[in-house]
C-alpha cells in the first residue's frame, strides 16, 4: 500500500471521527482535521455544558467502526464561496476559512462521507470505507489547541488519534508509545533527580539539582577538554546586549516575537541574547586581524533565552533558558577545509565517548542549483566551500548524502543525524560556513598582498543544547548514563551499623581518586538500599560487611552484571582504564 492511501486512511479517520463527535454531541462546532505524522486530529468547540474527557474515547471509536463497517463512500467536488457560506452557515470556523480561501485567490471543495458527514476540505480520502481496517486505529488522547496556533484566538479541543494499514502496525506504535513513556526524559529527570520546575520561577526555565548540574558539568568538561586538543580558545559573553546588536545580525527581525527585553533606568534597552555568536564577532572585532592570526576559534557554554510561546514549551526539549554549546571560528578560506576537519574530529571524540558514533549518518547541505538568487556570497567562494566540505566528508569518510537546496542562507554545512535506542532520529551536531555575519559586522583581516579580506565564520555546535541533549540522553539510556556522567557513580551499602566505619574508608579511598561517591544512612534493609540504588541507575553497588572488613575486599555489583570481589585499589584501577 503507498503512502498516499495510508494518508488517505488517516484524513478519511478525521472525518469519520467528526462524524461521530456531531452525532454523539449536538451543537458542537467543526475546526479542522489533518493528517499528522503517524495518524490525525480533529478540532472541537464543543458547547459549554460538554466537558469531554478520555473517557469518551471508546464510544467514540466503537461509532467510528460502525460507519467503517457501512462501506460508506467518500466523494468530493468543487463549489463556490457562496455555497460553502451556505453550506456551513453555522460553522463559524468554517465560514472562516472560506474567507481565507476566497482572499488568498483558491478553489475551495468539499467531501461527502456517505451521507453522514460533509467537510470543507481539500481532499486525499480513500475511495470506500471499505479500505479501512477497523482494528488499524485509535483515538489517543485529548488536548487544547488555539485556533490557527494563534493565543488570541478561540480554545479549541483537539482529538488525536493514530491510524495504519495493518493491526500489527498499531500494536507495534503502541508498545513503543508505551516504551517512550516510561523513557520519558520528563519521568527520569524526577525519579533520578536532576532538574525541576517551579511555578514561581516560570514555564520553560528549568532548575538543577546537584546532580542535574553534575552530568552538565561533565559534558561541559568533556567538550572542553577535547577542544582544547584542537586549540579552542574559551571566550565569555554577557547574558544580554543592545539591541542595536542583533539588528545588525539580523536576528532581531528573525526572532522578533521571541525576545525579552530588558528596560534600564538610563534610557537604554537590552535584549536578553537569543543567540550568541554576534556577541563572538565583537570580540574578533576588538582588535586589528592579520592573516598570521587566522583561525581564531572560539567556545562557550552558555545560556540563551527565546520567549517560547506557552503551549509549546515542554519538558526539557522547549525550554525558555537554553543552555547551548557554541563555537565559532574565524578563518581565511583556504583555511576551511582544515578548520572544519578539526570540528569534525571533535565530534567524533565526543560522540565515541558517549557510545553513540556509528549510530549517525551526515547530511552535506548545499544551495539549490536552480535558484542560486536565493544565497548570501560570492559564487566562487560557494563552490570552493562546498567542495571542502565534500573534502572532509571523504577525508574521514562521514559517507554525507549531498542534500540540496538545505543549505543555509549563508553557507553550506554538515549536519549530523543520530538515532537513539528506540529508532528516532534527531539532528545534533552541526558544522555551518557563515559568508554572511562577517560582512554584516565589517570584519576584516589583512591579508598577504596587504589589503583586507573578509573571513569565512564557521559556527559548530557538538550538542546544540544541554536542554534537548540531555532529555534525548536520558531517553537512549533510559536514565542509565554512562559511567563518565553518572552522577553517582558508587553507592556503597554497609550491612549493618556496625560496618559504617569501614565503609567510610572504602568511600573515602575512592573520593580520592575522583570517584562520585554516595553511602546512604544504613536505616533500611540491605535490600531496599539496594533496590532504591538500581532504581536511581548507579552505575556499581558495592556492598560490605564482616567479610568484607576482615579481607580488606569490597563485593561489587555493576549495573547489568554479575557481582565480584575487589579490593578497592582494583577497581579504581579498572575505573582508570
Amino acid at each position: 500500500m503507498s503512502q498516499d492511501t495510508v494518508q488517505g486512511i488517516r484524513h478519511s479517520l478525521a472525518h469519520l471521527l467528526a462524524a461521530a463527535v456531531q452525532e454523539r454531541f449536538p451543537g458542537v462546532k467543526l475546526g479542522i482535521g489533518p493528517v499528522i505524522e503517524n495518524g490525525f486530529y480533529y478540532d472541537f468547540q464543543f458547547p459549554e455544558s460538554v466537558s469531554l474527557s478520555e473517557s469518551d474515547l471508546p464510544a467514540l471509536e466503537a461509532r467510528m467502526r460502525e460507519l467503517i463497517s457501512e462501506k460508506l463512500s467518500f466523494t468530493g467536488r468543487a463549489i463556490s464561496a457562496k455555497e460553502a457560506r451556505k453550506l456551513f452557515a453555522k460553522e463559524p470556523f468554517k465560514l472562516e476559512l472560506v474567507d481565507d480561501y476566497e482572499k488568498a485567490g483558491e478553489a475551495l471543495s468539499m467531501y461527502e462521507t456517505g451521507g453522514v458527514f460533509t467537510d470543507l476540505c481539500k481532499g486525499g480520502h480513500v475511495e470506500s470505507t471499505s479500505e479501512i481496517r477497523p482494528d488499524a486505529f485509535k483515538l489517543t488522547r485529548i488536548a487544547g489547541a488555539y485556533w490557527k496556533s494563534n493565543e488570541k484566538n478561540a480554545m479549541l479541543t483537539r482529538i488525536y488519534g493514530v491510524a495504519f494499514e495493518t493491526k500489527k502496525e498499531l500494536e507495534k506504535y503502541l508498545e513503543e508509545i508505551e516504551e517512550a513513556k516510561e523513557r520519558d526524559h520528563r519521568k527520569l529527570g524526577k525519579e533520578l533527580d536532576l532538574f525541576t520546575f517551579s511555578e514561581l520561577v516560570g514555564a520553560g526555565l528549568p532548575l538543577w539539582t546537584p546532580k542535574g548540574t553534575v552530568v552538565r558539568e561533565e559534558l561541559r568538561r568533556a567538550l572542553f577538554d577535547i577542544s582544547k586538543e584542537f586549540d579552542v580558545l574559551p571566550v565569555t559573553i554577557p547574558h544580554m546586549a543592545k539591541i542595536e546588536l542583533y539588528e545588525i545580525s539580523g536576528h532581531a527581525e528573525k526572532f522578533k516575537d521571541e525576545l525579552f527585553k530588558v528596560v534600564g533606568h538610563y534610557g537604554q534597552d537590552f535584549v536578553l541574547k537569543p543567540v550568541n555568536c554576534p556577541h563572538h564577532t565583537q570580540i574578533y572585532a576588538s582588535q586589528p586581524r592579520s592573516y598570521r592570526d587566522l583561525p581564531l576559534r572560539y567556545m562557550e557554554s552558555t545560556m540563551q533565552y527565546r520567549d517560547e510561546k506557552p503551549g509549546e514549551i515542554g519538558g526539557l526539549t522547549r525550554v525558555r533558558s537554553i543552555t547551548v554549546d557554541d563555537g565559532h571560528t574565524f578563518c581565511r578560506l583556504d583555511q576551511v577545509k582544515e578548520e572544519a576537519e578539526s570540528i569534525a574530529r571533535i565530534i567524533e571524540a565526543f560522540y565515541t565517548k558517549l557510545g553513540l558514533w556509528g549510530k549517525h549518518w551526515v547530511s552535506l547541505s548545499v544551495r539549490d542549483s536552480e535558484h542560486l538568487e536565493k544565497y548570501i556570497g560570492e559564487e566562487k567562494d560557494w563552490q570552493k566551500a562546498e567542495q571542502y566540505l565534500e573534502d572532509v566528508s571523504d577525508t574521514l569518510k562521514l559517507h554525507a548524502t549531498r542534500r540540496e537546496g538545505e543549505a543555509a542562507l549563508y553557507g553550506p554545512k554538515l549536519d549530523y543525524m543520530f538515532k537513539d535506542s528506540m529508532g528516532r532520529e534527531f539532528q545534533l551536531a552541526t558544522i555551518q560556513l557563515d559568508f554572511a555575519m562577517p560582512k554584516r559586522f565589517g570584519l576584516v583581516y589583512i591579508g598577504k598582498g596587504g589589503k583586507e579580506e573578509t573571513p569565512v565564520m564557521i559556527h559548530r555546535a557538538i550538542l546544540g543544547s544541554y536542554e534537548r541533549f540531555l532529555a534525548i540522553l536520558l531517553e537512549h539510556f533510559n536514565g542509565a548514563l554512562p559511567m563518565w556522567l553518572s552522577p553517582v557513580q558508587v553507592a556503597i551499602l554497609p550491612v549493618g551499623e556496625k560496618f559504617v566505619s569501614y565503609a567510610r574508608t572504602v568511600a573515602a579511598q575512592l573520593k580520592e581518586a575522583n570517584v562520585r561517591v554516595e553511602l546512604p544512612e544504613a536505616d533500611e534493609t540491605l535490600g531496599s538500599r539496594i533496590r532504591k540504588a538500581e532504581m536511581q541507575k548507579v552505575p556499581y553497588i558495592i556492598v560490605v560487611g564482616e567479610k568484607e572488613e576482615k579481607a580488606g575486599t569490597i563485593n561489587v555489583r555493576p549495573r547489568g552484571g554479575e557481582q565480584y570481589e575487589s579490593s578497592v585499589e582494583e577497581l579504581i584501577t579498572a575505573f582508570s582504564r
